[in-house]
């Protein structure tokens, strides 16, 4: 038996024989290859029973019996303030416990107003120590860091790196480099594929 020229057809050149577009290669082997032939039959059938299948739609009005049954809730946001004034004045408690809690936020806010001006050297002087500890905590974690990093064993290498001009420039250029290179590779790595990818269409 005599081998089939080229090679089988791809799902895209079953959809451009069906399509009636196939290119003459691929059409010279689908008419020597009874395996390719005899798939590209038997995608023409399915096409044809999916083309034959009665099309469906909802019935009339199903879209307005859906919409009429569906309850969105109106957000606290957008409440008219008219429901919400009904609500704390709809019973005495209602209208006893929003006034208590009215008069709890404006007491507490004019205590705190009078006590602020009665005591301002008491704020200050808590406001300076306030500071004061947080400088202190800040220096002792910079000194802490620095001395951290002091300690490590490759800190003599860097020193000494860091004293010659000429080796600092050469250790820069070095580093700059393998940024750049890092980048490129990044970017190769993100580009999206120039190829693309045909769907097959019945």
């Amino acid at each position: 038996m005599m081998p089939v020229p080229g090679s089988h057809l791809t799902p895209d050149d079953i959809d451009a024989h069906l399509a009636g577009g196939l290119a003459p290669a691929p059409r010279e082997h689908l008419m020597q290859c009874p395996a390719c032939q005899e798939r590209a039959d038997t995608e023409r059938e399915i096409v044809a029973l999916l083309g034959a299948l009665p099309l469906m739609s909802p019935a009339p009005g199903f879209a307005d019996r859906v919409m009429a049954r569906v309850a969105i809730p109106e957000p606290l946001a957008t409440r008219p303030l008219a429901s919400i004034r009904r609500r704390i004045f709809a019973t005495r408690r209602s209208t006893a416990i929003a006034a208590g809690l009215l008069a709890l936020l404006v007491g507490s806010m004019a205590g705190s107003v009078v006590w602020t001006l009665g005591n301002q050297e008491t704020l200050a002087a808590v406001g300076s120590w306030l500071a004061a500890q947080a400088n202190q905590a800040a220096w002792i974690g910079v000194r802490g860091v620095a001395s951290t990093f002091i300690e490590q064993p490759w800190f003599a290498t860097l020193k000494t790196l860091a004293a010659d001009p000429g080796r600092l420039g050469f250790a820069s250029a070095l580093a700059m480099l393998a940024y750049v290179a890092g980048v490129l590779a990044l970017r190769r790595l993100l580009a999206l594929p120039a190829q693309q990818v045909a769907h097959a269409h019945a």
